[in-house]
């Protein structure tokens, strides 16, 4: 059986096209003899990610980034959506995420799935939650942008005093600094000219110099014979004899202090007088008694004593 040149062309043809798209499946890393299951994920910014970027579960490949399929909202808001074949071998919780992360500094972004335990399984098909780390680069820069903001507003105040300086610091105020050297030196020279004028004064031995100097000995001899004396005084006292008597006002304080205390208790004639109300209110009215005997006594003697010159007794 003979093919003609257009048949043979054409197989030709065909077998080439095959060969491409095996070759080119291959490429991606996809493998035409075995059923993947596919995957979703949404998100909002996929930070590099492209496609064929490999999936791995705990660091081993199982699969790779089929799509990433744009999709705007009618608000203008723009989201990603993520496919990905997982090889249908490995089975995982519907409740795992699918992860973006950059797993070395010059490496590109790629997908894991972080698995969840519980839950139903995740079926061919189904929309997992979608997560993102950031990668090393990612991490300083987040940590580097607070930095740089707070260094640029340190460099603002910084600049902002200079120009407070550059202000404060005019022509006036340079003139004015000048003259406030001036006269701080003027002053400097005046003190070494005042030292010049102790030094000479006390070098030449000068008489009114001499003359405080010997009244302040005096002062000083005064008071040492002063301080002399009262340390003989002191000494001369008799301790024992001054303790003595101290002691002794002790026990009469003491004595006296009983004495009130029995006073305040109701013992003794004035105890018995200061507690006693009815014998206070007695000895009260016997004195007002008292008392009106002798002004009637006053008023009417005849009326006590009877007296007679001739012995006849008057009535």
């Amino acid at each position: 059986m003979k093919f003609s040149k257009e048949l043979k062309a054409g197989l030709i043809t065909l077998l080439a096209i095959v060969g491409f798209v095996v070759l080119f499946q291959f490429m991606k890393g996809r493998s035409l003899f075995t059923t993947d299951n596919i995957f979703y994920a949404k998100y909002n910014n996929v930070e590099g990610l492209a496609q064929s970027s490999p999936v791995s579960i705990n660091g081993l490949k199982v699969g790779q980034v089929d799509k990433i399929i744009p999709q705007t909202s009618k608000d203008g808001k723009i989201d990603f959506i993520v496919k990905i074949t997982i090889d249908n071998n490995f089975e995982f919780s519907k409740n795992s995420t699918l992860e973006i992360f950059e797993p070395g500094l010059m490496s590109g972004k790629e997908m894991r799935v972080n698995l969840a335990y519980g839950g139903a399984t995740a079926k061919d098909g189904d929309t997992l939650r979608g997560a993102f780390k950031l990668g090393t680069l990612g991490s300083l820069s987040s940590q580097v942008g607070p930095v740089k903001d707070q260094l640029q507003t340190v460099l603002y105040r910084v600049d902002s005093l200079m120009s407070s300086a550059n202000q404060v610091v005019n022509a006036q105020n340079r003139e004015e600094i000048r003259l406030l050297l001036a006269n701080l030196n003027k002053t400097v020279a005046a003190l070494q000219t005042t030292a010049g004028s102790i030094n000479s004064l006390v070098g030449h031995n000068d008489p009114k110099l001499q003359k405080v100097l010997d009244d302040a000995s005096l002062t000083m001899q005064s008071g040492k014979v002063t301080l002399d004396k009262y340390g003989t005084l002191a000494e001369s006292i008799d301790t024992q004899k001054l303790n003595a008597t101290i002691a002794d006002l002790d026990t009469t304080v003491g004595k006296l202090n009983q004495v009130i205390t029995g006073i305040d208790n109701g013992q003794g004639s004035l105890g018995k007088i200061m507690k006693d109300d009815q014998l206070y209110n007695n000895l009260n009215a016997a004195s007002n008694n008292l008392n009106l005997l002798i002004e009637d006594l006053k008023a009417n003697p005849k009326k006590y004593v009877n007296f007679s010159v001739f012995g006849k007794n008057s009535k």
